[in-house]
């Protein structure tokens, strides 16, 4: 009976543990970390570079929340092939606009849907000794949409998240070096993707009204 009553106790605490798992407050998340970004053609290597932004997440149920955020990201790729190298250097301002649960205290799933604008778009690389640049802003769309999918775990306030960017529009076109003596093997045309680790801080914006 004792056993039966002690296990009673545990599911009950784990349960209301559960119930409590989301943080109930609303908060604004300042961040920033390392993306690894390329496309889905199979041409690119990863671009290696450092995303930031902000992020505000509102409470929803008991263990959902919403957030939206506003994030620097720069994407595209490297290229290397026959002693030409060149890097992308597509840059976005993304806005995901994110589903969070959280099955565990501090541990959260996430899922959700970014629009992003181009801000930034230039090749620049080199063929042998000469170096070459140009503007790609008439080769690639001006927006992008992505699925970003990501895990995260918060413990004081600090908040490591990791983030699989899946695009899923095709924002190049299929060979816009056409024609360029140094760059015409790139391929430019599918989605982009990247991976993004980053460290933020959650600052209590509720004013006192949080749970």
């Amino acid at each position: 009976m004792k056993k039966i009553v002690l296990i009673a106790a545990f599911a009950l605490n784990a349960m209301v543990i559960v119930a409590q798992t989301a943080p109930q407050r609303t908060t604004l998340k300042p961040f920033a970390g390392l993306s690894y970004a390329a496309m889905f053609n199979g041409d690119l290597d990863f671009r290696k570079a450092i995303v930031a932004g902000a992020e505000i997440e509102r409470p929803l149920a008991r263990w959902v929340t919403v957030s939206a955020g506003l994030v620097y990201s720069p994407q595209g790729g490297v290229y290397n092939s026959s002693g030409t190298s060149f890097t992308w250097k597509h840059d976005y301002l993304n806005i995901p606009i994110m589903a969070n649960f959280y099955p565990l205290k501090g541990l959260g799933l996430k899922v959700g849907l970014q629009p992003g604008i181009s801000v930034f778009n230039r090749q620049e690389g080199q063929e042998g000794s000469t170096l070459v640049s140009r503007d790609m802003g008439g080769d690639v769309k001006p927006f992008d949409l992505a699925v970003p999918v990501g895990i995260s775990y918060e413990l004081f306030n600090v908040v490591l998240d990791v983030r699989w960017n899946i695009g899923v529009i095709s924002v190049g076109k299929s060979d816009p070096w056409a024609g360029d003596i140094y760059m015409n093997n790139s391929h430019l045309g599918g989605a982009n993707f990247a991976y993004q680790f980053t460290l933020g801080y959650k600052f209590d914006i509720s004013g006192g009204n949080g749970e």
